[in-house]
C-alpha cells in the first residue's frame, strides 16, 4: 500500500510530462524518476511510463487530425517503420537494462535545439542532404523507435530534429507527426511490457490520467496563434533542464 500522496504527486508529475511530451519531449525525465521514487523497479517503471506516453500522444493527435495537421496516411507509412525498431527496443530493454548513451543523448538534443533557430537560408542549406538522400528517413525511423521502445526520454526532440532535416513543413505540422508516430509505436512497445509483467497499471495509470490532462493543454497550444513560437520556447528550455541533468548528475 501507497502513501496517499504519493497519488496527486504522480498525477502532477504526469500532468506536467504530458504538457511537456507534446510541445516537444522529455516528460520522461520527470515522470520516470517519480515512478521510481513511488517503489518502482528502473525496469517496471520504464514500462509503467508508456501508459501515459500511449494516451497522452493518441489525445493530442486526434486533437491534430481534427485540424488536419497530420496526414494520416503518410504519418502511418513513416510509423511502420518504427515499429520493429520499439519491439527490439522495449525487450532489450527488459532484458539488458542501463540508461545507455545519456551524455551523446545530451549533444544531439543540444544540436537539435540549436536548428530551430538557424536562419531561413542556412536551413535551407543543411536540407539539401536529406533531400538528396530522401529513403535514408526510413532507416532514421527505424533507430528512433528502437531508442523509443528502450528508454523513450527525449525521442520527441530526436523526432523533431529528424523530420525537420527531411520534411519541408512548418514545425507546428512536423509537432504534429511526430506525437502521431510515436502514438502508434508505442502501444506494441507497451504491448512488450505487459507480456513481459513490468507494468504497474495502478501507479502507471494514475501517471497516465495526469498525462492526458497536460496534452489536451498543450495541444491547444500548439494549435494556436503562436503555436511554433511556443514550441520553440519549450524545446529549448527543456533540452537545457535536461541536459544539464543528464550530463552533470
Amino acid at each position: 500500500m501507497h502513501d496517499w500522496w504519493l497519488y496527486p504527486l504522480l498525477f502532477g508529475g504526469g500532468l506536467v510530462a504530458g504538457f511537456v511530451n507534446v510541445l516537444a519531449g522529455a516528460g520522461s525525465a520527470l515522470t520516470l524518476p517519480l515512478l521510481i521514487f513511488a517503489g518502482l523497479s528502473p525496469a517496471v517503471a520504464n514500462a509503467s511510463n508508456r501508459i501515459g506516453i500511449l494516451a497522452e500522444n493518441a489525445l493530442a493527435s486526434r486533437h491534430f487530425l481534427m485540424k488536419d495537421l497530420v496526414a494520416p496516411r503518410f504519418a502511418a507509412g513513416l510509423a511502420l517503420w518504427t515499429l520493429p525498431g520499439a519491439i527490439l527496443g522495449a525487450w532489450s530493454s527488459v532484458h539488458l537494462g542501463g540508461a545507455l548513451f545519456q551524455r551523446i543523448l545530451v549533444l544531439v538534443l543540444l544540436f537539435s535545439a540549436v536548428t530551430l533557430y538557424l536562419p531561413a537560408d542556412l536551413a535551407r542549406r543543411l536540407h539539401r542532404l536529406p533531400q538528396r538522400y530522401p529513403a535514408a528517413i526510413y532507416p532514421a525511423m527505424l533507430l528512433l523507435g528502437f531508442y523509443g521502445g528502450f528508454i523513450q526520454a527525449g525521442i520527441g526532440f530526436l523526432f523533431i530534429f529528424v523530420l525537420r532535416a527531411f520534411l519541408d513543413i512548418p514545425l507546428a505540422r512536423i509537432n504534429a507527426h511526430k506525437t502521431f508516430i510515436i502514438a502508434l509505436y508505442t502501444l506494441p512497445a507497451l504491448l512488450v511490457f505487459v507480456l513481459l509483467h513490468q507494468v504497474d497499471w495502478l501507479l502507471g495509470g494514475i501517471v497516465g490520467a495526469g498525462a492526458v490532462v497536460g496534452a489536451h493543454f498543450s495541444s491547444k497550444l500548439t494549435l494556436s496563434r503562436h503555436g511554433e513560437l511556443w514550441i520553440k520556447i519549450v524545446v529549448t528550455l527543456v533540452i537545457l533542464a535536461m541536459g544539464i541533468r543528464l550530463w552533470f548528475f
